[in-house]
């Protein structure tokens, strides 16, 4: 995750970027996406299956040793592989990106964005075990801000999720999203901040 140091450099830039716009910006930081603890049985069993044939290659087993061979096999690996360190490792990527933009959704909605008197938040999702960014505007800043434009910071975040700087990165993230944000949406007399400035940790 990040120390309180770098949660407090992030809520502060939070606040300096929604000085200079009427747009609202949240982040939120997940140690995972999801648990993906199926993977390890899927890829246990798999080897578990395979197994015997390459066995029967070389030796000659009886069927019962065969059995458990194949027992001992998935339930050794299923343990070993259940660690997140090689559990992660397993996932295909695809998956790990579906399942990071699926959260990024969850919790724009569950922080409550679009709740804002004028749709003008934005989301800046971070899953650390995925590497995943995401960047999600409500309906006001969607319509006045394309994706593209989005894009270079989600890739500069992104650059330093893998860097393992978090910190450097959300603060990048949150100044150069928030000057996008000023460029279409500028300070309102009337703006009131309506969404935390504090960083979200799951």
């Amino acid at each position: 995750m990040i120390d309180r140091t770098d949660e407090e450099r992030i809520a502060a830039a939070i606040t300096e970027v929604e000085k200079t716009t009427s747009g609202e910006i949240m982040v939120v930081i997940g140690r995972a996406a999801s648990g993906y603890h199926l993977v390890p049985i899927v890829w246990a069993a798999l080897i578990a299956l395979a197994l015997p044939m390459l066995l029967l290659l070389v030796f000659s087993l009886t069927a019962r040793r065969l059995y458990e061979i194949e027992w001992i096999t998935f339930g050794v690996l299923a343990f070993v592989l259940s660690f997140g360190r090689y559990r992660y490792r397993l996932v295909p990527r695809w998956i790990k990106r579906g399942r990071a933009h699926e959260a990024a959704r969850e919790q724009f909605l569950a922080r409550r964005i679009s709740y804002t008197h004028a749709r003008t938040g934005i989301l800046i999702y971070v899953a650390l075990a995925e590497h995943f960014a995401e960047l999600v505007p409500d309906a006001a800043v969607a319509e006045l801000i394309d994706d593209a434009s989005w894009k270079p910071v989600i890739e500069r975040l992104t650059a330093k999720l893998r860097e393992g700087r978090v910190g450097d990165g959300l603060v990048e993230a949150v100044e150069s999203g928030g000057a996008i944000l000023a460029s279409k949406l500028p300070p309102r007399p009337d703006h009131m901040n309506e969404l935390p400035n504090k960083v979200v940790l799951l």
